[in-house]
């Protein structure tokens, strides 16, 4: 599953884009640690590139791979659909 000293990942978005990428760790790094590292890049380009905060829970999809879960986190800066803008 690994490659000496990065990590593959590859992901598909609702409107089946996606992309792909390796995340630069040794090939003994626990998962844990290299689900957290795409976790991190997945958010800061959606936060960078679309202003929208995502959370990734991740389960297996067979015994060496698995899938991260994307969803989209509501924050206070977030208005709900529809908001009316504060006079101020």
């Amino acid at each position: 599953m690994a490659a000496q000293d990065a990590w593959p990942y590859t992901f598909v978005a609702d409107d089946l884009s996606g992309g792909c990428g390796k995340v630069p760790m040794p090939s003994d790094a626990a998962l844990e640690d290299v689900q957290a590292a795409v976790s991190a890049l997945l958010t800061d380009c959606t936060r960078s590139c679309h202003g929208v905060e995502i959370a990734v829970a991740w389960s297996p999809l067979t015994p060496d791979s698995w899938v991260g879960r994307v969803s989209r986190v509501a924050t206070d800066a977030t208005p709900p659909p529809r908001a009316v803008p504060e006079a101020g």
